[in-house]
């Protein structure tokens, strides 16, 4: 993974978790059920991208870049 694939990740959690707690007020707040809908598919999506990220971890932390 390079530099700036970690970095695109890291925008990539950031924008699930927005978007998430978004839905989640307006399911909370305002009680409209299509927010919990769409809050509960970020959320599977947000888990997705930690199965993703781990493997990804796992596989660098094994099989290290060579260094000059």
């Amino acid at each position: 993974m390079s530099d700036n694939d970690w970095q695109d990740a890291i925008f990539e959690l950031d924008d699930l978790v927005r978007m998430t707690k978004l839905e989640l007020q307006t399911f909370y707040e305002k009680g409209n059920k299509s927010a919990g809908t769409r809050a509960r598919k970020n959320m599977s999506d947000l888990a997705k991208w930690c199965q993703t990220q781990r493997k990804a971890v796992q596989d660098k932390k094994n099989n290290p870049d060579p260094t000059v």
